[in-house]
């Protein structure tokens, strides 16, 4: 009998829908493998808007302490408004996006976000991060966060270390949230080009995600398997392994070789699952 399978992707793309479209191996053999799928989707919601939600976070940070903030385009002419606050070595900065503000990879945000910070030292300055009744695409985060961030690492890239505790309200649900973690971003290339659709990002961490309805996912990126993000190429992680842990389940998510085919490969007990992203 051949058990067909409808999921959503494990992953940080930003609410992608995905779905099963065939299996490897010989049908007899393919053992009974059961995803709740309105929860998956949930939790692959979840990635992505933490994934969106803290890209803004690092480039708010990024726009106004660089000496270059035009390389950071993400932020329209009009809007956010920023309110930069010194005393004495501790610096606040709100950013403001009320009533709405689309972003210029055409996110929209509303609320505010709080970044607070000390002196940077030895290129390294330690940011604790919260969201103010912020939304991400009408999904209404709240908690935040700690922010590493390095000016030039071992490899001589920027570098963000963000650790999070956020609570999300998704939008036209009555389900809510939450996600606990680390997330390591290193920025390999574009960071002077002037505009940000030609950023290349690794991205590694190890993430659980809780929802109300008592479902658990544990994902695991080893920094030697980063997930790669290539603005200039694709939407999409084009490569980059994702170990998971959900429903008594573990398996790797395997995003591909570098190629924006919007195809991943979901591998459990040795049985593949092609998983079409788009």
């Amino acid at each position: 009998m051949k058990h067909n399978i409808r999921f959503a992707a494990f992953g940080l793309m930003a609410f992608l829908s995905v779905s099963l479209i065939s299996c490897k191996g010989d049908d007899d053999n393919i053992p009974q493998i059961e995803l709740s799928e309105e929860d998956t989707t949930r939790s692959a919601q979840a990635d992505g808007i933490l994934e969106g939600s803290q890209h803004v976070v690092e480039s708010a940070y990024n726009f106004v302490e660089n000496p270059d903030p035009g390389a950071f385009p993400i932020f329209g002419a009009s809007c956010p408004t920023w309110t930069y606050t010194v005393v004495g070595n501790n610096i606040s900065l709100l950013i403001d996006f009320n009533p709405s503000c689309q972003l210029q990879n055409n996110r929209v945000v509303s609320g505010q976000i709080l970044l607070e910070y000390g002196p940077l030292i030895n290129g390294i300055r330690a940011i604790v991060y919260t969201y103010l009744d912020f939304s991400f695409d009408g999904h209404i985060l709240t908690g935040g966060g700690d922010m590493i961030w390095v000016s030039e690492n071992a490899n001589g890239n920027r570098e963000t270390n963000l650790q999070s505790d956020v609570s999300i309200a998704f939008a036209n649900s009555t389900v809510t949230g939450r996600r606990m973690g680390t997330r390591t971003s290193e920025w390999v290339a574009g960071a002077n080009s002037g505009n940000w659709f030609d950023n290349v990002y690794h991205i590694w961490g190890s993430w659980e995600t809780t929802l109300s309805t008592g479902f658990q996912r544990i994902a695991t990126v080893d920094e030697s398997q980063f997930l790669l993000r290539d603005f200039g190429m694709c939407q999409e992680i084009i490569s980059g392994v994702m170990i998971i842990n959900q429903d008594n389940i573990t398996g790797a998510l395997d995003f591909g070789d570098g190629t924006c085919d919007g195809i991943a490969i979901f591998t459990v007990n040795g049985i593949e699952f092609p998983i079409n992203l788009n």
